[in-house]
């Protein structure tokens, strides 16, 4: 009985921890997997009603810098004037039971997410990054069956 109120203390303290970590979509990405000088700010969004993977997403400020739709499988793509400083945007919708990874380099960061069959999911990160500009590319990897949509954006903040 010991160990039965363990385990459930245990889920209960996940439980806690998951919440707190803010989730707010329908699934959120894993961490990056590691964290080179910039510290990127990751959060998934809730649903958005005109979320497509036939279109890609709409850049709402900035200048794009990559851009895909209605793909599938995996395709490299190079981030046009490389990256540097200001905020580096990545925007992503898929459909799809499977996973889908998207890799950022040269930052060394990348995000599984998890696509599901009967809906377009969405995620949006945001990297602030103070570096001279470099060439960079954004590698999308796919499980079979997933379709996504990518735009990739760069705006320049004053002062950095």
């Amino acid at each position: 009985m010991r160990s039965l109120s363990v385990l459930v203390t245990a889920i209960s303290v996940a439980t806690v921890a998951l919440f707190a970590a803010g989730c707010t979509g329908h699934a959120a990405p894993a961490p990056a997997t590691s964290s080179p000088t910039p510290v990127p700010s990751v959060s998934a969004s809730v649903d958005k009603k005109y979320a497509s993977v036939t279109k890609a997403p709409v850049l709402l400020e900035g200048e794009v810098v990559a851009q895909a739709a209605n793909a599938d499988g995996g395709r490299e793509m190079e981030i046009k004037g490389g990256v540097g400083s200001g905020i580096l945007s990545v925007q992503v919708n898929c459909e799809g039971k499977g996973r889908l990874t998207v890799t950022v380099e040269p930052l060394g960061v990348s995000f599984p997410f998890a696509c599901a069959a009967d809906r377009v999911d969405t995620i949006d990160n945001e990297f602030n990054l103070k570096r001279p500009h470099t060439p960079g590319t954004v590698r999308v990897t796919a499980s079979a069956g997933v379709r996504w949509a990518i735009t990739v954006g760069r705006q320049d903040v004053s002062g950095s």
